[in-house]
């Protein structure tokens, strides 16, 4: 799996050996797709499992994920290592009620959170890809940010969670696209290639263009680099969810997204399945009753299982 190494702005080819890690991080090109719903949701199914799993709020504008587990406040959270108030992110944890799992919470106190500069970033995603638990989940804020894309990109896989709505789906395609343009920038600058650099500024603005037809135009600067850019996508593997899914053409639009993806984005993007619609979701969200546990026999607990066994097989 492709990752960017922000620290040194050079390409990683791999945060950890073999399966016996993983970083989910859970993303979403605009509020309201439910990703907080889903993260949590996988966390539960998930340390039902295998009983070591660490969920991260990291959505810096708007933390929530305790709320869906059924939590209230705690003394400690993701800002208090931010503000160097504990020395290890691992001091944030707190217990959950449900076994095996643990809650790293988000933080709405302090005030730069959602713009935390790039040094505390370095710090955050140094101590999330050291964290000693088999799994963990981060839920990452929304928009294409260089924070979120970041968080994203230290993942295997990224898992993009997508509402059946012209809105949502037009800004996950935005954010897969940064999400590209970011990998590409820290090859060309790890590669010194300045005018490449140029090109692909000058192409984030250029809305109209595929990324497949950007890399024709490399090619034909440079066939060696085009070909290095070429392999680092092919190592982009994101996954999607379709959330809220009310008929059969939501649950067939994943593999169009895939299909559009593939062909103007040059990235292969697995479906993992949908989620369907259930207004109980939201009644459980007002009772603070972690939906899972109240009915975990229902249709979407059931597309919940599904997509956390082919996430196994990634």
């Amino acid at each position: 799996m492709y990752q960017v190494n922000p620290e040194t702005k050079g390409p990683l080819l791999s945060i950890h050996e073999g399966k016996e890690k993983t970083i989910w991080a859970i993303g979403g090109g605009k509020g309201g797709t439910g990703k907080s719903f889903v993260s949590a949701s996988l966390a539960i199914q998930l340390a039902s499992l295998e009983k070591d799993v660490t969920l991260i709020d990291a959505d810096l504008g708007g933390p929530n994920l305790h709320t869906f587990l059924g939590m209230k406040e705690s003394n400690l959270d993701l800002g208090d290592f931010v503000t160097n108030k504990v020395p290890n992110l691992k001091d944030t944890v707190i217990l959950t009620p449900f076994a095996g799992l643990k809650l790293i919470k988000g933080t709405e106190n302090v005030l730069f959170m959602a713009n935390l500069n790039y040094y505390k970033k370095l710090k955050l995603i140094r101590h999330i890809k050291a964290f000693d638990a088999k799994r963990v989940i981060v839920d990452i804020g929304t928009g294409a940010s260089y924070n979120c894309i970041d968080f994203f990109l230290l993942s295997n896989p990224g898992i993009l969670v997508v509402n059946p709505e012209p809105t949502s789906i037009e800004n996950a395609y935005y954010f897969l696209k940064s999400c590209i343009i970011r990998i590409l920038k820290v090859f060309t600058e790890y590669y010194g290639i300045e005018d490449l650099v140029k090109k692909i500024a000058s192409h984030v603005k250029d809305n109209s263009k595929s990324i497949y037809a950007f890399l024709n135009e490399i090619i034909s600067y440079d066939k060696q680099y085009a070909h290095v850019l070429f392999k680092a996508l092919k190592e982009f593997n994101p996954c999607l969810i379709i959330n809220n899914a009310r008929n059969e053409r939501d649950f067939l639009l994943g593999q169009s997204i895939v299909d559009v993806v593939k062909k103007y984005l040059v990235v292969d993007i697995t479906y993992l399945g949908a989620i369907p619609h259930d207004e109980r979701v939201h009644v459980s969200l007002k009772k603070m009753t972690p939906y899972l546990s109240t009915y975990p026999d229902s249709e979407v607990a059931l597309s919940i299982r599904s997509i956390i066994e082919k996430l196994a097989y990634k």
